[in-house]
């Protein structure tokens, strides 16, 4: 058979910008459309304010960077992530998590002129007397990070957390 000798191009439209589509996962996913990034704080044991804010018996309340859903309510979100975190550590960073021990829901959120009341319900336990400022310093950092607030008070079972704290004892 003899080739066919090629068409000449038609006039037309000239193709617009190439659009992509994704195939799929990849081995690096990128951030789902919309997701924020919060700060949760952790406690980096012993090193005397070195990594964040100075907190009693010679720790630093540390903030690491998570992603969530896109949220309104990323006070509340940003608590229930701290509070579903049940290890001691988190992951492989070293910073030591006061709360893994307790089961804590938030119960509810209210930001008033910049006064953030934190209702938690559940139990609240603490490995030792340096936990109480670690488990203080976890809760109110966590809240603090966001320019809506500029104080917090956190109740736990409708008592103040610091009145549980000092109840509870190591």
């Amino acid at each position: 058979p003899t080739p066919l000798p090629s068409e000449p191009a038609l006039p037309g439209p000239t193709p617009g910008p190439t659009e992509v589509v994704p195939l799929g996962p990849t081995s690096t996913p990128a951030p789902p459309a919309g997701s924020q990034l919060i700060q949760v704080y952790w406690i980096a044991l012993e090193d005397n304010g070195l990594a964040g804010p100075l907190v009693g018996c010679g720790d630093s309340a540390v903030p690491v960077s998570v992603e969530i859903p896109p949220t309104q309510g990323v006070l509340r979100a940003a608590l229930e992530y701290l509070l579903a975190q049940k290890e001691a550590y988190y992951g492989q960073s070293g910073l030591y998590n006061a709360l893994y021990q307790s089961d804590l829901a938030v119960d509810d959120v209210l930001i008033v002129d910049g006064a953030a009341a934190i209702y938690l319900t559940g139990s609240l336990l603490q490995g030792g007397e340096c936990d109480a400022p670690r488990i203080q310093a976890q809760l109110e950092q966590t809240a603090l990070q966001f320019s809506t607030v500029q104080s917090v008070s956190i109740f736990i079972n409708e008592v103040p957390l610091d009145e549980v704290l000092s109840l509870q004892g190591p």
